[in-house]
């Protein structure tokens, strides 16, 4: 009795806790890996007892449960990938069985041709190991990879059967040619390695995604789903310093929601969230690609732009006053209308992004002196310890600003 598959039933047993506590935070697939590395387990354990002539029955009960075992990996990968239907891995499934049948009927188990059918399945059972455990970071957005993955799976699946019901692996040690024994290492690696080996993977592949998902949503304000000011700031840096680099314009846009708290006094903070969130998607629309949005906080938002001049950005500006003008917030039995004023400025060779959203805020001040709703360019103004000062104080009258102001553009339009 060869106490080998027992190394393969501790590391499954091992694993499979981290897959059970993927399951409890709803990871996609996660359920169906957990049921596979459990019953890959149990068909380990009974092919091993199978061993003993009096519990030789036992033997095809294990490979009942390697069968279903390949199943459940199939329908992980096509629930972690969302892929829309089991045609990626029903019919290299199908074709494979088919295969190796006539193979087998027609030339032998040990024949040239059933030896290259069980080296192709390795290869795919490799090809998919290293996947999701090395490549991991491609698989999560490459569709065509995905479904190689799958493919892969099907066929290393099937592979696996074969060797464990028709060619099982003989002692690595055995006597004989070097190609013998190349042969026998090669079956008993892809019989007691490939699913604890694969389910390793699938644990990165997972845990990739949810440091992924979490950074995401990190990201994210969770009131807009605009990028976070701390996110924002930092990929806007980035794309400064990329433009600059190569001598490509880039612009800022610095946003404010026109008289938020009188929506907020006169309509509740609800309907002040829900036009923030109304607000926010109605950039997000104009903006399309063309930048990067994201919010600064309160009612404040801003986008950076890259190979845009001052008179494109000027130009998106007034498209987005336009349209937040034209869109207003249809909730509460009543819809409300929003402006929105903005403050542009460009990058110039040695600035920083503090210092474009210095002059981007200076312009903001000056487009709500002038009246709101509408958008206003800072020009090449450097913003010096006053201008630092001015554009704060700026800041603190739009926070405050006064509620006798009697907002003439915030109206009911019904």
């Amino acid at each position: 009795m060869s106490f080998l598959p027992a190394l393969s039933i501790i590391s499954l047993l091992v694993m499979l806790p981290v897959l059970l506590s993927l399951r409890k935070s709803s990871m996609p697939g996660a359920a169906e890996f957990a049921s596979s590395c459990a019953m890959t387990a149990i068909a380990m354990a009974l092919v091993m007892l199978a061993e003993i002539p009096s519990l030789r029955p036992l033997l095809l009960v294990g490979f009942a449960f390697l069968a279903i075992a390949c199943l459940f990996v199939l329908a992980g990968f096509r629930s972690f990938f969302a892929l829309p239907s089991w045609r990626p891995a029903i019919l290299p499934l199908g074709a494979t069985m088919v295969a190796t049948i006539s193979v087998l009927v027609a030339f032998g188990a040990q024949s040239t041709a059933a030896r290259a059918l069980i080296a192709l399945g390795v290869a795919a059972a490799v090809f998919v190991v290293a996947s999701i455990s090395v490549l991991r970071l491609r698989t999560a957005s490459d569709p065509t990879t995905r479904k190689s993955i799958v493919i892969g799976a099907a066929i290393a699946s099937v592979t696996l059967l074969h060797i464990a019901a028709i060619s099982p692996p003989s002692p690595v040690n055995e006597a004989g040619p070097a190609i013998l024994i190349a042969w026998n290492f090669l079956l008993a690696a892809m019989w007691l390695l490939y699913l604890p080996i694969l389910f390793l993977g699938v644990i990165l592949m997972t845990h990739d995604r949810v440091i992924a998902d979490l950074k995401t949503t990190i990201a994210r304000d969770e009131l807009t789903g605009a990028l976070s000011r701390r996110a924002f700031i930092e990929l806007g840096e980035r794309i400064f310093a990329a433009c600059t680099a190569h001598a490509r314009p880039a612009a800022f846009l610095l946003l404010d929601l026109d008289y938020f708290k009188q929506i907020n006094d006169r309509y509740g903070h609800a309907a002040g969230d829900a036009a923030l969130g109304h607000f926010a998607d109605t950039v997000a629309a104009c903006v399309a690609g063309r930048g990067t949005f994201g919010r600064i906080g309160g009612e404040e938002f801003g986008i950076v732009l890259s190979d845009h001049t001052e008179g494109e950005a000027f130009l998106l500006a007034e498209e987005i006053g336009r349209t937040v003008r034209d869109t207003p917030v249809g909730r509460f039995g009543q819809p409300i209308r929003l402006t929105v004023s903005i403050g542009i400025a460009s990058a110039s060779e040695a600035d920083t992004m503090t210092d474009v959203m210095v002059r981007a805020d200076m312009a903001l001040y000056a487009s709500k002196a002038d009246g709101r709703d509408r958008c206003t360019i800072a020009g090449r103004l450097q913003p010096d310890a006053s201008a630092r000062v001015l554009a704060a104080a700026a800041a603190q009258l739009r926070a405050a600003e006064n509620y006798s102001l009697a907002p003439q553009l915030l109206r009911d339009t019904g």
